[in-house]
């Protein structure tokens, strides 16, 4: 995982305090704690797995509106769509124990999206 900035600030609080059992640590744990729902932190932890990649933005409120607009014009991802689609593949939750994509798995991932980019 790559991050910078506020991110990597609670990324890095999120493994210090990890707990067993729960869903802090690493990057659920640090999206978790920034407000993501846990079940879309384990797609983005997996998208990331699979050679995506994730960006986040922290704005205040007045410009999150804005924010959005901003990012749905790239490779905007649809997470309830992106879980179903795991879901068919059997996928329940991310796994920290498997090992990430090889380029050859990614490159299949992107083609079955129809994306260069992103989750």
């Amino acid at each position: 995982m790559v991050a910078a900035g506020w991110l990597a600030a609670t990324a890095a609080g999120a493994v210090a305090g990890a707990v067993v059992g729960g869903a802090a640590g690493g990057l659920i744990g640090a999206l978790t704690d920034s407000g993501v729902p846990e079940e879309d932190a384990h797609v983005y932890a997996e998208g990331v797995r699979r050679g995506g990649t994730l960006v986040t933005a922290k704005v205040d409120d007045e410009l999150a509106s804005e924010a959005q607009r901003i990012l749905e014009r790239s490779n905007w991802v649809d997470v309830p769509a992106r879980r179903s689609a795991y879901r068919e593949q059997g996928w329940s939750r991310f796994d920290s124990t498997l090992d990430p994509y090889t380029a050859d798995e990614i490159e299949a991932e992107r083609q079955r999206y129809g994306r260069r980019t992103g989750l």
